[in-house]
């Protein structure tokens, strides 16, 4: 845990507060279905700034999916082998 997801945490706990109520931060460091229901409940508000907010400290903490790549069946066409030449 670094410095900056500390400071993260306590801003969105702070900003969270008339929302959720109180936000228990060790418990959403330890347990993902307790933060993920507060994620949740900030996403229902609809208030931007903490929207952001969440996201930032979700990436941080690991919660949010990292995007799929390609599938496998859409590979590039085969490379020219030939020369001039031959």
């Amino acid at each position: 845990m670094d410095n900056q997801c500390l400071i993260l945490l306590s801003k969105f706990s702070v900003a969270a507060r008339p929302i959720v109520g109180s936000v228990n931060s060790a418990k959403m460091l330890r347990d993902s279905a307790y933060a993920s229901e507060i994620f949740e409940q900030v996403d229902a508000v609809g208030n931007e700034e903490l929207i952001l907010l969440s996201l930032d400290l979700q990436n941080m903490l690991g919660l949010l999916a990292a995007p799929s790549e390609k599938p496998a069946e859409q590979t590039a066409a085969p490379k020219y082998m030939f020369g001039a030449r031959g």
